[in-house]
């Protein structure tokens, strides 16, 4: 324990350290309250005299439209139909767009999370497009929870037409989502993109962190020193990985769960019991509230944030100086953002998920894989992306690690 407290300190005592960690907080609170800024309506006072108002003012206004919160019946969705419809009718409307905002945020804007959803089942079988609101069947609404398996094997047909397997798998996993949904205004689809930005800079910080946990000792030449004490080459190379992973692991949670408490503070905690199907895809695979779905994203990406740290430990054991050790740490935490925009179909999709950072990123991080319908095939088996991230993940921290210490241990073996 005491070797492990002295390599901490060590860690520590870099005063760049201590910016990147305080960066890491600041990073937490600023992509949690950003989202805020996004919120914004137009109303009208009682002389018909508009204004706008964003922000908390904005986020206040949405929670008092709280007559449709609660479980999503079929009978408020067709509530939605018929008022859309109204209110398109008498501006002679097809997409909306000849709808003053103030009419729209007076009588729309409290059924969009519901016209999304209703226009996503009803969309063409065949080519995914979407009805116009004028267009949907107000009689067929009450189909719509027996519609939703329908419209998943729809887009498995159009995305994964040569997998059967991948069809079965997608439809197993969706039998386990609860309905009838619920909803509750809360944090959007925007704060949960920023959560995943928040999860990408936390990785960087922490490769910058730990890539010079091995390497600045070859440089001052300290590790010939090391070598020769009574815990030279596998305790202190063991103790060095402990002490990096408690050190930026600690800072990843403790960051993390001030973003969630940030967050859901600003949108109120009620939207947390919102069915996740309502934000992103009503045919969405996992079974979590948006509550549980900042916890699983955090979590899932703790995992190859982990496994992001423990490459970049194996780099910084491997290289002979602190820029060859950042540079590199840096390049790998990057690359699988190159792939996803450059390399494209299932080449790309594997890429992303076997590289030591894969999941790390924007587009395809875990969140996207969590609420997309990517599946990666071996043969005729099929798996779901998120799935092959997650375990993949779970294998490369032991392994980069155990690379890590052996590279060290080796070094002038």
């Amino acid at each position: 324990m005491r070797l492990l407290s002295l390599e901490i300190k060590r860690i520590l005592k870099s005063k760049i350290t201590w910016v990147l960690l305080l960066c890491s907080l600041i990073f937490a609170v600023l992509m949690a309250y950003l989202p805020v800024t996004f919120e914004g309506a137009i109303i009208a006072d009682p002389d018909g005299n508009e204004r706008e108002i964003s922000g908390l003012k904005a986020v206040q206004y949405f929670q008092e439209m709280d007559e449709l919160f609660g479980e999503v019946t079929t009978e408020k969705l067709r509530q939605t139909v018929e008022r859309y419809q109204e209110v398109y009718e008498v501006y002679d409307s097809q997409y909306g767009n000849e709808v003053p905002a103030a009419v729209f945020y007076a009588e729309l804007a409290k059924y969009r999370p519901f016209i999304r959803g209703v226009k996503e089942v009803f969309a063409n079988p065949e080519t995914g497009i979407a009805a116009g609101v004028r267009d949907l069947d107000i009689d067929r609404i009450e189909d719509y929870y027996e519609m939703l398996p329908k419209r998943l094997i729809s887009i498995m047909d159009m995305e994964q037409k040569n997998y059967p397997s991948a069809k079965e798998a997608a439809l197993g996993k969706f039998k386990r989502v609860n309905r009838p949904y619920r909803y509750y205004y809360g944090a959007s689809g925007n704060s949960m993109d920023y959560e995943t930005l928040f999860i990408f800079l936390m990785t960087l910080l922490g490769v910058i962190i730990t890539a010079t946990v091995f390497s600045s000792d070859y440089q001052t030449k300290a590790d010939d020193i090391l070598r020769c004490t009574k815990h030279g080459r596998l305790r202190i190379a063991g103790i060095k990985v402990l002490a990096a992973f408690l050190i930026t692991g600690s800072s990843y949670l403790i960051c993390g769960i001030v973003w969630i408490l940030v967050t859901n503070t600003l949108f109120g905690w009620e939207g947390t019991r919102t069915s996740m199907q309502l934000i992103f895809s009503v045919t969405s695979l996992v079974p979590f509230t948006i509550g549980q779905l900042q916890w699983v994203n955090l979590l899932g990406g703790f995992i190859l944030f982990l496994a992001t740290i423990s490459f970049t430990l194996f780099l910084s054991a491997r290289a002979r100086d602190n820029v060859s050790a950042l540079a590199l740490g840096l390049t790998f935490a990057l690359l699988p953002v190159i792939v996803y925009m450059s390399v494209p179909g299932a080449l790309g999709d594997w890429l992303s998920c076997i590289l030591p950072s894969g999941g790390i990123g924007l587009g395809n991080s875990i969140l996207y894989s969590m609420y997309d319908f990517i599946f990666l095939h071996i043969g005729r088996a099929s798996f779901w992306n998120a799935d092959v991230l997650l375990i993949l993940g779970v294998i490369k921290i032991p392994v980069f690690a155990w690379g890590a210490i052996s590279s060290y241990c080796r070094r002038y073996a």
